[in-house]
């Protein structure tokens, strides 16, 4: 079972990441350019796709975004206590983040995709939603500690194109409209765009972290992202599944892996927006993702039930 994980599911990962790594040392190819290209264009057409087609019933949906949101809470009062001690209170917000937010899109899609196949792929672009809500809305205001008044905090949640592509297939959905195919096709070809030009990017990404100075900082929000994070989804899921089996039971394991995935881009994005720490979330990002192909494997292997 371990060297199928790794064979069929971590590898292809990985080796995409390598592509983008080579690309950037060889071309030094336009980041900002990829990331616009996967957040106004591929992640909003996966999504929308995904939402549309997704076998998820209302309730198991709801049930997804209610358990990723409650999972942040969570992680949010942990990170945000821990973090405020001395030795970290100067790197609050980005470590906070970092300890919160996941890499639920470039990486969590393509190996929910390749692990867990549709139903994966639709729960995890669910929690990539909810990832996006919180990231432009409490994330804009912890980075930018409370300075940023709540009008401009709506407008840059009502700027997040995921927001509208889950409203426009939800619509669809609720009024029972079938999209033409001259629309959907091409929706359907950028959706499918997205698990190559994600990881590559995010490869792009890793071409140009460094991983060295701030080495116990590190370790400990990496230690928190990819082993915390997940035990705290794997209790969540078994106390839901006590309470409503139904609703959970069939994308526990895509909730599980969802929580460990490595800390997300937009940590190191929203760093650089607001001028704090970011070299300390290109570590994170650099440390978590690397480390990530040991501790998925490991994740997988316990959802499973090997």
């Amino acid at each position: 079972m371990i060297l199928t994980i790794i064979v069929n599911i971590i590898l292809p990962i990985f080796v995409l990441v390598g592509v983008g790594i080579v690309m950037d040392r060889t071309f030094h190819l336009d980041l900002a350019t990829l990331s616009k290209l996967n957040f106004y264009v591929f992640v909003p057409a996966l999504i929308f796709i995904k939402t549309l087609d997704a076998q998820l019933s209302p309730a198991l949906f709801a049930s997804v975004a209610a358990f990723t949101a409650l999972h942040i809470v969570l992680m949010f009062v942990l990170s945000w206590t821990l973090f405020g001690l001395p030795p970290f209170s100067r790197q609050r917000p980005v470590l906070t983040l970092a300890a919160i937010l996941s890499n639920a899109g470039n990486y969590g899609i393509p190996l929910a995709t390749l692990a867990f196949g549709a139903q994966g792929a639709s729960a995890m672009a669910i929690v990539v939603m909810v990832q996006n809500l919180a990231t432009f809305t409490a994330g804009l205001w912890i980075m930018d500690s409370g300075r940023s008044h709540w009008s401009d905090v709506v407008k840059g949640f009502l700027k997040v194109p995921v927001v509208w592509a889950v409203v426009a297939a939800l619509v669809l959905i609720v009024l029972k409209v079938e999209l033409p195919r001259p629309i959907r096709d091409p929706m359907t070809y950028l959706s499918d765009g997205l698990i190559p030009v994600a990881l590559v990017t995010l490869g792009v990404q890793l071409a140009r972290s460094r991983f060295g100075a701030q080495l116990k900082t590190v370790s400990l929000v990496t230690a928190i992202r990819l082993l915390l994070s997940p035990l705290l989804a794997v209790v969540m899921a078994a106390v839901w599944s006590q309470l409503s089996p139904a609703t959970i039971n069939p994308v526990a394991p895509v909730m599980v892996i969802a929580a460990g995935m490595p800390v997300a881009v937009n940590v190191y994005i929203l760093s650089v927006e607001y001028a704090r720490d970011s070299e300390l979330a290109s570590r994170a990002i650099f440390a978590t993702t690397l480390l990530s192909a040991l501790t998925l494997t490991f994740w997988l292997l316990i959802v499973k039930g090997a």
